[in-house]
């Protein structure tokens, strides 16, 4: 029985009992973020079973079209290893929103199997939940089958939920028995071959789900109103089964396309050694369907996975001998296959073509050379390929994790994915920052003039040399991205930024501001001034001012490291850095602030190494060897065999791969602008040398000459000039407190012969103006008062301010901030204090006045 006609019997035998065939939704879903692709035949129908759409329909019959290839249910990596794994598949399902239920979905089953599709009855096996008797007895009384072929599972494989909370319910599944030859564990000391066992004699074909609770969030099951029935068939494995084959890419499903596949390559099919026609036979049908429904390749989310199922395949085709292009040849044969049912891929059968072939000639541009550079990584004497390693191969080359990883796997070599992660991490943090640089490695984007891949760096001993551009990309705001064979320009690594400068040559010129660098190559950005791009000789010069300048700052806090330690003790450690042109921060271990002795005994000590003009010079070390010389490393970072040594003669030595001054003497003047904490456990010191520490010296004399100007006197007596000022202000603010102290008295004596008598306390109550000092108020009252409680008020531009006085003889009966509380409450503020005194704030909402009239009721003795 072919698979088209395994299918239409299906939809055929429910439409007769009284199903509505539904078409497959899409495989791309446009209407549900949560999926990447539709993955199951219950995806169109969620709404439903989460009660947020009532059904068209009661009963329905359809065959959807799946893609498992991302997030939580993902077949990519094993797909072609084995017969059954898959990317696309199509799950046949029948459905009952409220209708019938266990009865009518046990028997139907039992007789489409057994009746239409004529598989033999003691081959079939049936699983139900552990706790469901009711699917139990059903099986018994409503169907022939072996009373000894239905058992009892639990949760694992017998419960379907379809997340944490929400519809669920018990199934039963229905198994085939393929026979003893076909576990591969048969004969095994200790093995059993069992339904739902470790080993592949039985097949699961069919899973009929009874969706009958709802899981609240607490964990507890709950009765639905209605109960439903959602059933899924996998046609793929009935096919397998009906055609009495091993394995379903022996069926007709797969099979006009493996034998396409093998006449393409001239490498013909066999199970044995037929892993990549597998793989490109499955993973044709999963970008067909998708690019018909909507998807394409990008580099994010869907699109991703997508590009990611057509690079693995390519990849598969270079194994077969496929040099050109060849997947786009597999379309016609695969709508030939499924477009008399599946009708949407036959009007975009040129559509799906051209896409499939332009990715193909975009992957196959940098295929090659990744596949170099992957042989070059998988000739070190090691058995695991290192995440930056991987995350070079995708950067680069657009390799996906995936494809090193098979590639890998060919070697008998792992990769670390973890590592890889945190370069991905990395990269993600880096495109985050508005200032810094994203780099896109879209393969497309990449105009190739030439074969060279590595960039020579020659920046340490040059501003300027010639080079040629290798490859190119133009972006949007007349941005270029370039590489350069040989380059002078620093790329920004180690808390170094990148140089700037120009490569020019007689057909063009370019600016650039930034350069960032792969494992191998230098990306240049910057913008095309002039000309347009050619692969001529150019000119590549640095701006050579701020790269010493740069260079100042970086030998700078290699120096502040040294005298960092030397006045606080070994355990200071690097923690971070950042070096620019016009200044550099640095952070390190400490658990305390650091005195002003401790920062002028470091800027001190930092000047001073500077006016002995120390030789700085570098070394290329094998680390062990640098470390054993007492380089200093950083705590965390990852180094290769061999090593940059920089170190400023006798003083101090460190693993950098920086830009240097080739003596201390250079820097000029060293001077710490700011210290304070980063984090915790981590200090930051920002500061500046050479021009920036003299401008920034300058601008001190030049305030310090303003000031003295203001206070009518030189610099040389500023400060006692300042001293004797500060004094005579201090006691005019005495005299003016004073004088305030004295008038608030005559108010205060008001307020006081004003004083209700509640008969437990005195009360004094008083909205005064907008600017009286309640602090001084509060202060004076507190000084005056026995047997009273104060409340004082201030009220502007729609905000109230109050204070609180509570006598201490008053105390503990009453308390002051437990008055202000409950007053803030009313004015939708807050407030508080001690016993003795409070103040708060809150809104002049309306209730000022009825506040005030009411105040007593709010003064509530302490429980």
């Amino acid at each position: 029985m072919q698979s088209k006609d395994i299918r239409a019997k299906f939809i055929e035998f429910f439409e007769s009992r009284g199903h509505t065939f539904v078409p497959s939704s899409p495989v791309v879903p446009n209407d549900d973020p949560t999926l990447l692709f539709a993955n199951a035949g219950m995806n169109q129908f969620k709404p439903i079973f989460l009660g947020q759409k009532q059904p068209e329909v009661l009963r329905a019959v359809n065959s959807q079209k799946c893609i498992r290839a991302g997030g939580k249910h993902n077949d990519l990596e094993e797909v072609g290893k084995d017969g059954y794994h898959h990317t696309f598949f199509e799950m046949l399902g029948n459905w009952s929103f409220g209708d019938y239920y266990k009865k009518e979905a046990i028997s139907w089953a039992w007789e489409l199997l057994t009746g239409v599709y004529g598989l033999p009855k003691e081959k079939l096996h049936a699983t139900v939940y552990k706790t469901d008797q009711e699917a139990y007895e059903l099986w018994k009384s409503e169907t022939d089958i072996i009373p000894e072929h239905i058992t009892f599972h639990g949760d694992k494989d017998n419960f379907w939920e379809m997340g944490d909370t929400g519809p669920c319910g018990p199934c039963s599944e229905i198994h085939f028995d393929r026979g003893a030859a076909s576990c591969e564990k048969h004969g095994s000391p200790g093995h059993v071959c069992e339904v739902n066992g470790d080993c592949s004699r039985y097949i699961e074909l069919w899973n009929l789900v009874f969706i009958q609770y709802n899981r609240d969030s607490e964990g507890s099951l709950n009765p639905l109103k209605h109960s439903y029935v959602d059933t899924g068939a996998g046609l793929e494995r009935i096919c397998q089964v009906l055609q009495d084959v091993s394995s379903n890419y022996d069926t007709d499903l797969f099979s006009r396309l493996l034998s396409t596949i093998a006449t393409l390559s001239g490498k013909p099919y066999s199970e044995e050694t037929g892993i990549s026609h597998r793989v490109i036979a499955d993973h044709i049908r999963s970008l067909c369907f998708a690019l018909a429904d909507g998807g394409f390749p990008s580099n994010e989310g869907r699109g991703y996975v997508l590009r990611r199922i057509l690079r693995r395949a390519a990849r598969h085709g270079r194994l077969l001998g496929f040099f050109e292009p060849f997947l786009w040849k597999l379309v016609d044969t695969l709508i030939e296959q499924m477009g008399d049912h599946f009708t949407e891929l036959k009007g975009k059968t040129d559509f799906i073509k051209m896409v499939i072939k332009a990715e193909e000639e975009r992957f196959n541009k940098t295929l090659d050379t990744g596949l170099t550079k992957f042989s070059e990584l998988t000739a070190k004497d090691a058995s695991t390929i290192s995440g930056a390693d991987a995350f070079m191969l995708y950067d680069t080359f657009g390799f996906p994790l995936d494809l090193t990883q098979l590639l890998a796997e060919e070697k008998g070599m792992q990769v670390d994915t973890a590592g890889f992660e945190e370069e991905m991490t990395k990269q993600r943090e880096r495109a985050r920052a508005a200032s810094k640089f994203a780099l896109q490695q879209d393969d497309e984007d990449w105009v190739v003039l030439s074969d060279c891949t590595n960039t020579e760096f020659l920046g340490y001993t040059g501003y300027t040399c010639d080079s040629r551009i290798c490859r190119y990309c133009l972006k949007e705001g007349g941005l270029i991205h370039f590489v350069l064979d040989k380059t002078p320009f620093y790329a920004e690594s180690g808390g170094q930024i990148a140089d700037s400068g120009t490569v020019s040559s007689e057909d063009y010129e370019i600016s650039v501001s930034d350069v960032r660098k792969t494992e191998s190559a230098y990306i240049h950005i910057g913008k095309l001034e002039r000309g347009i791009i050619t692969s001529k000789v150019a000119k590549a010069v640095i701006n050579e001012s701020l790269r010493r300048d740069t260079a100042r700052n970086h030998t700078a806090t290699h120096i502040l490291h040294k005298a960092l330690r030397d006045c606080l003790g070994e355990s200071v450690q690097q923690k971070g850095s950042l070096v620019t042109a016009d200044y550099f921060r640095f952070d390190f271990t400490h658990f305390q602030a650091l005195t002003d002795e401790e920062i002028a005994i470091v800027e001190a000590q930092v000047n001073e190494i500077i006016r002995q003009n120390r030789s700085v010079f570098t070394r290329i070390m094998g680390i062990e060897d640098a470390k054993a010389s007492g380089a200093m490393a950083l705590f965390g970072e990852k180094y290769s065999q061999e090593v940059r040594v920089v170190q400023v003669d006798s003083y101090s030595s460190e693993l950098c791969g920086g830009t240097h001054v080739s003596s201390s003497g250079e820097i000029g003047l060293f001077r710490i602008k700011s210290e304070s904490s980063s984090a915790a456990g981590i200090r930051r010191i920002e500061g500046v040398t050479g021009r920036a520490a003299y401008a920034d010296t300058k601008a001190d004399q030049a305030l310090l000459k303003e000031l003295a100007a203001l206070l009518q006197s030189n610099p040389t007596q500023l400060k006692t000039k300042l001293e004797n000022t500060l004094e005579q202000i201090h006691k005019q603010n005495q005299e003016i407190r004073a004088l305030k102290e004295k008038l608030i008295g005559f108010d205060i004596d008001q307020l006081l012969s004003l004083a209700e008598d509640t008969g437990d306390y005195k009360l004094i109550k008083a909205i005064l103006p907008a600017d009286t000092d309640l602090k001084l108020y509060r202060d004076l009252l507190a000084s005056r008062i026995t047997g009273t409680i104060a409340v004082l008020i201030t009220a502007s531009s729609g905000n109230v301010s109050l204070v609180s006085v509570v006598s201490k003889d008053l105390i503990p009966r009453y308390s002051a901030g437990k008055i202000v509380q409950a007053l803030c409450t009313v004015l939708d503020g807050k407030g508080g204090g001690k016993p003795d005194f409070a103040m708060g704030g809150g809104k002049d909402n309306g209730k000022l006045t009825v506040l005030l009239d009411s105040l007593s009721q709010y003064i509530n003795p302490i429980q």
